[in-house]
């Protein structure tokens, strides 16, 4: 598809109208966007950036006309527009014209006109473009230029004066527009001016003539430029322009007076002379170099000192070093550091100081160095580089007046810097809050009369405002001859240390509990707070000269001494109590706490807490009193308990005897052994720590052996148990005990028949958190088919009740006797 040539706004209110000059200016190659009022063709404008010129008519109806869319739209951008309109009234074209002045066409105009019109709207715009821009960028040279610019005639008559800075004219700019040279500048500097323009009026351009001109600021050296401007006019005009070279003067000058200079320190300085050429050849070494890279005096004249003095990564980078210097030209003494091989092949350690050598016409032609042999002081540079890196403090050196010279890194953080090298130069006062500046600016002027001063506090500022506590420690740095040179600062942030001061202090103060601090060593007091001095009624001088030796009382002053003495390491003590003596002779019973620590100078010292325990003691005494009160109780409670369960059984015995038939006789025996089984257990939870839960151990083999004597027979059998360490509550323990009394019971019964000795066996022990009861004998043995809960006994049927209430599993083992397992979580 061919891209249209332009893009093209057509404005026009009538469609017909519109769509048919559409039609013509696309068939010539335009894109062409259509607007039927003008609203809609400063919407579209603004919309499509795309667009190269508007066709614009002048009715559009409704709304706002052709010019004032126009005006609207070059308020947007600038773009050409022509207006085509049936309007031939001069008026109605000079409006347009008093807008924008790239055409105007009448419809019905034909094809070529229109396409003419278009075209040189197109041309006038470039044109117009073009020269805005050439005139931007002349307006930018003439800005950007330092030099004086002036259009003058052949007379010397001046038309125009561009001038930076208004110093360098000998008279302002409105006295020269319309004088001459002549009138206005001196009569040797207005000649020079003079014969340079009537040299550029015959060979169009002069250019190298110098004048020297007295101003307000000093006497300049400018150097002239003349071109002739072409033009057609009859009168020829120049452009002159005179530049500022004073400095370039002055450099020559001093040039040649470095030579001077250079040539002197030659022949009378210790140290390392050297110029090269600009391929890096020695033109020149004096004897002490020479003698210090170990060669004989001229050895090493027209040699290259690359290649002779320097090795490895050092000779690329010296080599880069120097070649930049000769091409920046720089005219003041640049420093840097290498290493130099020796003739020997050691290698020292130079500090170089260069200046570029130029010839006659200013152009640089080699470098002049000088060298010391700085090996012995990168020893010392270096220890002292790890100091400063490493010390947790800020470094500061300032000079006699106290500006910056130097500063460790730590400054970054402590005073919010972006970059040390910013802040050197500064005063050091700079960094402290205004109202400690006094103080500072008097303590440097003490320091610089000879007085030495000690650790002074001051509020730090940094660069966001903030405030901060430091401290700083001053020191002179001096010269060879002891003389003060420099000033060393180290500046400690105290800002954490001092919050934890005065935390500390208020604690101290408005603790509740008594605090004292006691030299371990010599068992002085250092100070106590305002709540053991309430607590003994003393003053704190008084107590201060007692000591805790004078407080305690006598019974127990060589425990308080034990304890004291055995606070050999740091850190928290075990509390113990004691009494101390008020002042009006009472006693004050105390639980005394706390550190041990190393104060700031070292000291060992008890950080003691002294709680008053009048209350508790008191408390303890009732409890006490309380507690034996309650064991008395206890003591009579049992003795009634068991006292009603001994008349429980002995009326069931009792009613035994007196039972009709011996069936009812054994059925009262057997409730007046379970009476007895919760008799045992009663005893072993009163003997128990609680009263909730007993051992197996204690309970069950007593249990056993109790019911074993109740049997005529019971002395001749053995009771065998193996039971674990382990305790039961109450309530199962009750259950437990009646199911032993049915199994022992029954065994005593039925399994010694026609036997005249027998065993019980009982164990329990815990088995992943199960407890599993076994109770058996070595008897005839249950016959088959008897098992608990499926027997019309009253004693298994409750053994299988039991069970079911321990949640417990129960099963009966038949072989050499009977045995009975029990098995429940506990």
């Amino acid at each position: 598809m061919i891209q249209p040539l332009k893009n093209i706004l057509l404005v026009e209110d009538e469609a017909l109208i519109a769509m048919h000059e559409k039609l013509v200016l696309e068939r010539l190659g335009y894109g062409v966007l259509l607007a039927l009022t003008g609203a809609k063709a400063v919407a579209v404008f603004a919309a499509d950036h795309s667009i190269d010129l508007v066709l614009m008519d002048i009715d559009l109806g409704k709304g706002i006309d052709g010019t004032e869319t126009a005006r609207i739209l070059l308020q947007h951008r600038d773009v050409p527009i022509v207006f085509l309109s049936s309007h031939t009234e001069p008026e109605i074209v000079a409006k347009t014209e008093g807008i924008t002045s790239y055409g105007y066409i009448l419809k019905n105009s034909n094809v070529t006109v229109l396409q003419a019109s278009i075209k040189m709207a197109f041309k006038l715009f470039d044109a117009k473009t073009r020269l805005l821009v050439a005139n931007k960028k002349l307006e930018a040279t003439l800005e950007a230029l330092p030099d004086l610019f002036f259009e003058v005639g052949l007379d010397g008559s001046y038309h125009d004066v561009h001038c930076p800075d208004p110093d360098f004219l000998f008279r302002p700019a409105q006295e020269l527009l319309g004088a001459t040279i002549s009138s206005r500048l001196p009569p040797e500097v207005a000649e020079t001016i003079m014969a340079s323009i009537r040299d550029a009026h015959v060979h169009d351009v002069s250019r190298g003539s110098r004048y020297c001109l007295d101003l307000p600021t000093g006497r300049k050296t400018f150097e002239i430029s003349v071109s002739r401007i072409r033009n057609t006019s009859e009168e020829p005009h120049f452009i002159l322009i005179c530049r500022d070279v004073t400095e370039q003067v002055r450099i020559d000058e001093d040039l040649q007076e470095s030579k001077r200079h250079a040539e002197s320190l030659l022949n009378v300085s210790a140290e390392i002379i050297m110029a090269t050429d600009q391929a890096g050849i020695i033109t020149l070494l004096n004897d002490n170099g020479h003698r210090l890279f170990g060669y004989e005096p001229g050895e090493l004249i027209g040699r290259t000192w690359a290649e002779v003095g320097l090795v490895g990564e050092t000779r690329t980078e010296v080599v880069n070093f120097l070649d930049d210097l000769l091409q920046k030209g720089n005219e003041t003494l640049v420093a840097h550091e290498n290493l130099v091989r020796l003739k020997s092949g050691e290698l020292r350690s130079i500090l170089w100081h260069n200046t570029v050598l130029r010839d006659r016409n200013g152009m640089p032609v080699g470098i002049l160095s000088s060298g010391e042999d700085i090996s012995e002081y990168k020893e010392l540079e270096e220890r002292y580089r790890t100091i400063i890196e490493v010390s947790p403090d800020v470094i500061v050196v300032t000079n006699l007046q106290g500006r910056m010279v130097m500063c460790s890194p730590k400054a970054l953080p402590m005073f919010g810097f972006d970059s040390v090298e910013d802040q050197l130069g500064r005063p050091v006062t700079d960094f402290m809050v205004p109202e400690d500046m006094p103080k500072a600016q008097g303590n440097l002027q003490r320091m610089a009369a000879g007085e030495i001063l000690g650790v002074e506090e001051y509020r730090g500022l940094r660069k966001d405002g903030s405030t901060f506590d430091m401290e700083i420690n001053g020191e002179f740095i001096r010269d060879g001859d002891g003389n003060p040179e420099e000033i060393l600062f180290v500046i400690r942030d105290t800002t954490i240390r001092k919050r934890l001061v005065g935390k500390y202090k208020l604690l101290f103060d408005l603790s509740p509990l008594g605090i004292a601090l006691l030299d371990h060593t010599t068992g002085n007091f250092l100070d106590v707070n305002a709540a053991l001095l309430g607590m003994l009624g003393y003053g704190r001088d008084e107590v201060l000269a007692l000591g805790y030796a004078g407080l305690t009382a006598p019974e127990f002053q060589q425990i308080t001494r034990d304890r004291v003495g055995s606070m050999k390491t740091l850190g928290p003590f075990q509390p113990y109590t004691k009494e101390y003596i008020r002042k009006d002779g009472s006693r004050l019973p105390v639980s005394v706490s706390g550190v041990v620590f190393l104060d700031g100078e070292k000291r060992k010292v008890v950080w003691g807490l002294i709680e008053d325990i009048t209350e508790r003691v008191a408390a303890e005494k009732q409890v006490g009193a309380l507690l034996q009160e309650k064991d008395l109780i206890l003591k009579e409670v049992h003795h009634r308990i068991k006292n009603n369960l001994a008349v429980i059984r002995s009326l069931l015995l009792v009613q035994a005897q007196e039972a009709p038939d011996d069936v009812a006789a054994q059925a009262f025996k057997a409730t007046e052994s379970r009476v007895q089984s919760m008799t045992v257990l009663y005893e072993k939870l009163y003997e128990s720590a609680n009263f909730s839960e007993a051992s197996l151990r204690d309970y069950m083999p007593a249990l056993t052996r109790e019911i074993v004597a109740n049997f005529p027979q019971g002395s001749s059998v053995k009771v065998v148990s193996d039971i674990d360490d382990c305790t039961l509550d109450a309530r199962r323990l009750q259950s437990l005990g009646i199911l032993l009394n049915e199994l022992v019971t029954n065994s005593m019964k039925y399994a010694f028949t026609e036997r005249d000795s027998g065993t019980i066996f009982i164990s329990a022990g815990l088995n992943d958190g199960r407890l599993v009861v076994s109770i058996g004998d070595d008897g005839i043995g249950l016959p088959e088919g008897v098992e608990p809960g499926a027997s019309s006994g009253f004693g298994l049927t409750l053994v299988s009740v039991l069970a079911q209430q321990l949640q417990a599993t129960l099963r009966l083992e038949r072989g050499s006797g009977t045995r009975a397992v029990l098995e429940f979580t506990v």
